[in-house]
């Protein structure tokens, strides 16, 4: 059991996220903290988003509430502007994470190329790393 888990969500399915945040529940102690993270790519990265960047993360906010809201459990939402694998290592950071819950995507020609956010994280994370593989 862990303090504190960290769980990476996202571009997939809503079954896809739901999925993580259920293995990230059965990895968490019983007083332990969940934060969800999502990343927005292609937004700009200024001090002061334009309306369109802000609708834009208030929208993926508003998903993954509604996701929690569903399955009946409380999360910290941490839904940030930047490169995926990035924002995931600082809020692993942050809050002192003792474990990423993070899913690959479809592999793609990119990922062969420039290494994939999973790969990132796991060789970059301050704490355990569980995969949750797809199934095929």
């Amino acid at each position: 059991m862990f303090a504190t888990v960290v769980c990476a969500i996202g571009r997939g399915s809503r079954q896809r996220m739901l999925q993580l945040v259920e293995m990230a529940r059965a990895q968490l102690a019983p007083k332990g903290s969940l934060h969800l993270v999502h990343a927005v790519e292609g937004l700009p990265s200024s001090a002061s988003p334009d309306d369109w960047a802000i609708e834009v993360m208030a929208a993926a906010e508003t998903r993954l509430s509604e996701a929690l809201r569903s399955i009946n459990t409380h999360a910290s939402i941490h839904v940030r502007a930047g490169n995926p694998s990035q924002v995931i290592l600082a809020i692993a950071k942050e809050t002192t994470a003792d474990l990423v819950v993070i899913a690959p995507h479809r592999d793609d020609v990119l990922d062969r190329v420039f290494g994939s956010v999973v790969d990132h994280v796991v060789q970059h994370a301050p704490c355990s790393i569980l995969v949750l593989r797809t199934t095929r």
